[in-house]
């Protein structure tokens, strides 16, 4: 009975971390779209068109979707021990969807307005390609939570590593962002944007604490 216990419950996290990857995919969908449109405008040649803001908000609705379907399984779930933290890595895919969401709407704003140069746009470009790959780590990790606990638990250490670095490009944009010649209604909303691309860095570390514990627990 304990094995059989065991299977079903090794197959039950398997079907519930295949729908979070399903559902990080939705965001990481959303925040490549934000990545392609950073690129396009530190080209100079960058716009966003209401279609774009809609597919964004599609995929950030397809994501609420996704995120019912698992709050339910979850509900009807055996593995009780590790519900609450499936639970919060529900919750900061979530937030990765609307993160990218509002930074496309950000930089829709600004877009044709102005275009970063020198330092700040290189700064820029690497603030996006940093986001990005925690984000892929992000899916990865998931991925791996029920195959391979070892590497889930390096991409979580891959994480926290770039959303140190994340941290410090932020800080250094900010810096050079102020003293620049721009109109103050550009500054604040390209502020906003910059803002909100950290703070899903933050809850990417947050997610990755989380996946550390459920790599522990799962293999106790």
């Amino acid at each position: 009975m304990v094995l059989d216990n065991d299977r079903f419950l090794t197959s039950e996290l398997s079907n519930i971390t295949q729908m979070l990857e399903e559902h990080f995919r939705q965001a990481l969908a959303a925040s490549k779209m934000v990545a392609n449109a950073v690129v396009d405008w530190l080209a100079g040649k960058g716009s966003i068109t209401k279609e774009d803001l809609e597919k964004v908000t599609a995929l950030e609705e397809k994501g609420d979707d996704l995120k019912r379907t698992i709050l339910n399984e979850l509900a009807k779930a055996q593995t009780l021990m590790q519900r609450e933290d499936l639970l919060r890595l529900v919750h900061y895919n979530d937030k990765f969807a609307d993160g990218a969401e509002w930074c496309l709407y950000h930089l829709a704003a600004i877009i044709d307005k102005w275009t970063p140069e020198g330092v700040l746009k290189e700064k820029i470009n690497e603030l996006s390609e940093s986001v990005i790959e925690e984000i892929t780590q992000q899916r990865e990790a998931v991925r791996f939570l029920s195959i391979n606990m070892e590497e889930s638990m390096k991409r979580a250490d891959a994480i926290c590593a770039l959303e140190k670095k994340i941290d410090i490009l932020q800080r250094d944009i900010v810096s050079l962002l102020y003293p620049a010649d721009i109109p103050v209604a550009i500054l604040l909303r390209f502020r906003d944007f910059i803002n909100m691309m950290e703070d899903i860095a933050n809850f990417g570390e947050d997610a990755a604490i989380t996946i550390r514990t459920l790599s522990l627990t799962l293999n106790m």
